[in-house]
């Protein structure tokens, strides 16, 4: 009887031991040790006994924090800081199984200043607060800073993340605007190591603090200016700069519009008819309240246009002539065939623009409602209107064209239709088409 619970006795020892024995703080430091560690510090927490669903067995894990060269060239001081566990097998004696990699972050590479930081932010405000909360701020932001806590983190060489503080005021409903205080966690990326910031951000909200609250009419809060608004149009009058100066003659007739724009066709450049079509296109090409920022149609109208003009395998100087026929004129509307009356250019337009005075519009303008170029696009098309000798093609005025408002329709162009008064505007027109200059 005394043998048997001797043996129980120490069959329950060695059960106990098996069950609690786990490696100790030197053992783990030896195990994870490497020649390059610069330090090493394992979690106050104590080591811990976890099923891996992966492994389908206990593990005994112990979370540490390494600390190596990160063998930067550009930073020869910076270090890499590993976060991780050592993983042993359970049983008597525990055996180390491997070290498990949990994050990476580095120390000792310089941080930009917060005067960078903000100006960097600013000038990409559309890519640090994303779409949708540039069209829910009303005007601009305010107070945009570095956080009072940054908890700056490089996640490597060429990235890191920190928090950033700003105040704006958000529309929350149809009819209400609520000023929001918010800190967000941002990372920063570069393409080298040492090379400038990229406009690209990832930035998550970490805190909101509501302030005032602005009640509005749902129609008066859809006329206020949003900063997503307000960057369009900063945008779109930069690349109408862009373009260059253009001067535009004051049209007192149709006709003269349309001899104007076939000119510039002719001879201008690209960018300069792009800068003409801004400013000649009427208001419903346009954003409502803008004279710069182009509705999808509008935009489609001027690349087609600058496109088969200039971009092609032909240009439209190669294939139309500077005085060209007509096909069809009608009051505020005319369609002039190319060289060789296969192809034409049609062309709209309508008064525009201007005020009011005494009760009566005034100071409206010619406006493009409709601009299309056709061309030659074939090789055979394009081979064969080269083909003419000098003088062969453009020998002659067009006919039919007149002051506006009369209908000179039909195919090709037929002189007989035109009058003696048709003929002295013909005359004025080409002197104008001569004479205007290209802006």
């Amino acid at each position: 009887m005394r043998y048997r619970i001797t043996l129980l006795i120490a069959a329950f020892g060695l059960s106990t031991l098996a069950a609690f024995a786990q490696p100790s703080d030197a053992q783990i430091l030896k195990d994870i040790a490497s020649p390059k560690q610069l330090k090493v510090e394992l979690s106050k927490s104590a080591t811990k006994k976890v099923w891996s669903s992966t492994h389908s067995q206990w593990f005994w894990e112990r979370w540490a924090t390494i600390w190596l060269p990160a063998d930067i060239p550009e930073f020869p001081n910076a270090k890499v800081v590993v976060y991780g566990f050592a993983r042993y097998h359970t049983g008597v004696p525990v055996t180390y199984r491997e070290w498990k990699t949990n994050s990476n972050s580095y120390e000792g590479i310089p941080t930009p200043n917060n005067e960078e930081i903000a100006a960097h932010v600013r000038g990409h405000l559309k890519d640090f607060l994303g779409e949708y909360n540039c069209n829910r701020i009303v005007g601009e932001i305010r107070g945009l800073r570095v956080a009072d806590e940054p908890k700056t983190e490089w996640h490597e060489p060429k990235s890191f993340s920190m928090n950033l503080q700003y105040e704006a005021d958000f529309i929350t409903s149809n009819t209400t605007v609520i000023t929001q205080t918010k800190i967000v966690e941002t990372r920063f990326y570069r393409d080298e190591v040492t090379g400038p910031w990229k406009s690209n951000m990832i930035t998550q909200e970490q805190s909101s603090v509501d302030g005032a609250v602005k009640t509005y009419t749902a129609e008066d809060l859809r006329a206020l200016p949003t900063l997503g608004s307000i960057d369009a149009e900063r945008s779109a009058a930069s690349d109408l700069a862009a373009l260059g100066d253009v001067t535009i003659p004051e049209f007192s007739r149709d006709v003269d519009v349309f001899l104007y724009t076939h000119k510039l066709l002719r001879e201008s450049t690209p960018e300069q008819f792009e800068a003409y079509l801004m400013r000649m296109l009427a208001p419903v090409y346009f954003v409502e309240g803008s004279t710069t920022r182009l509705t999808p149609q509008g935009a489609e109208l001027i690349n087609k246009a600058v496109n088969a003009a200039f971009k092609g395998k032909s240009t439209y100087a190669e294939q139309y002539c500077s005085d060209p026929q007509v096909k069809h004129q009608q009051e505020n509307g005319i369609e002039l065939w190319n060289a060789t009356q296969d192809a034409h250019v049609r062309m709209a337009v309508t008064k525009a623009g201007g005020g009011w005075k005494n009760g009566q519009k005034v100071g409206e303008t010619y406006k493009f409602t409709s601009l299309e170029v056709w061309m030659l696009t074939s090789a055979d098309d394009i081979a064969r209107i080269k083909s003419y000798e000098p003088g062969m093609l453009c020998t002659g005025s067009g006919p039919g064209l007149t002051g506006g408002g009369v209908s000179t329709d039909g195919g090709k162009a037929n002189p007989s239709q035109q009058g003696s008064s048709g003929g002295e505007l013909i005359k004025k027109g080409q002197g104008l088409l001569h004479k205007l200059s290209v802006p």
